[in-house]
């Protein structure tokens, strides 16, 4: 619990500095600051099922991929979607709640339709 209790609360920090991004229109920042916290949440100490480090997790994937797709980036979106979709999809097996199950969905969503080749 202590290996992820420090880094959750690095992550929430970078999660707020997002949505500080996101509020003056810099979806560069945003995805900036949201892979720095999904970064810091993917070391390996750090236990993904302590439920700040998930809830942050979720938050800044979420903003990552949205910043991302409004900025035509598909190929990000996709990478980060993969990198991060085998602890989503057991995170969608018993989902904290609705917005949680509705993130989830709409993850799958996303990585269904950034994994379609743009040339067809």
């Amino acid at each position: 619990m202590f290996f992820s209790l420090i880094p959750g609360m690095r992550a929430a920090r970078r999660v707020g500095a997002a949505e500080q991004k996101e509020k003056a229109g810099d979806l560069q920042g945003v995805m900036a600051a949201c892979a720095q916290a999904l970064e810091i949440l993917g070391a390996p100490k750090v236990d993904l099922e302590m439920p700040w480090c998930r809830s942050a997790a979720s938050v800044a994937l979420a903003g990552y991929c949205r910043a991302a797709r409004q900025l035509a980036r598909r190929e990000e979106v996709l990478a980060m979607l993969t990198r991060w979709r085998p602890a989503y999809l057991e995170w969608m097996k018993a989902p904290l709640d609705e917005r949680e199950a509705a993130s989830f969905q709409w993850f799958e969503e996303a990585f269904r339709i950034s994994s379609k080749d743009p040339r067809n």
